[in-house]
C-alpha cells in the first residue's frame, strides 16, 4: 500500500472516530458521564490517528478530508439517535463526499 493510500486511510478512520467522539458527547450530555468520557477518549484517539496521517499527506489534502466526520455524524445521528436528515441534509453530505472524492484524487 503507498504511503498516500495509508494516509488516506488514516484520514478516513480519523473522521469516524471524530464521529464516534460527537455521539458519544450528545449521549452524555444528558449527563452520563461514562458517555462524556468516552467522547473524550475518542477524541484523543482521533488526534493520534491525524497525526499520524498528516505524517504522510499533505495538510492541503488532509484537513479537507477531515471533513468527513460531518458525513458520519449525520449517519450516527440518523442510526443511533433516531435524528431526521432531509433532504436539503441529505444533498449537502452527499455535496461533501463528492468534494472529498475530488480531493482524494
Amino acid at each position: 500500500m503507498s504511503v498516500k493510500a495509508i494516509g488516506l486511510c488514516l484520514v478516513v478512520s480519523a473522521a469516524a472516530v471524530e464521529s464516534l467522539a460527537q455521539l458519544a458527547l450528545k449521549l452524555g450530555a444528558n449527563g452520563r458521564a461514562l458517555w462524556v468520557a468516552l467522547g473524550i477518549l475518542f477524541y484523543g484517539g482521533e488526534i493520534v490517528l491525524y497525526t499520524l496521517a498528516l505524517h504522510r499527506l499533505d495538510v492541503s489534502v488532509a484537513f479537507p478530508l477531515g471533513s468527513l466526520c460531518f458525513v458520519g455524524v449525520a449517519l450516527l445521528s440518523r442510526l443511533v439517535l433516531g435524528e431526521k436528515v432531509g433532504r436539503v441534509r441529505a444533498c449537502g453530505v452527499a455535496c461533501i463526499l463528492a468534494g472529498t472524492v475530488l480531493i482524494a484524487l
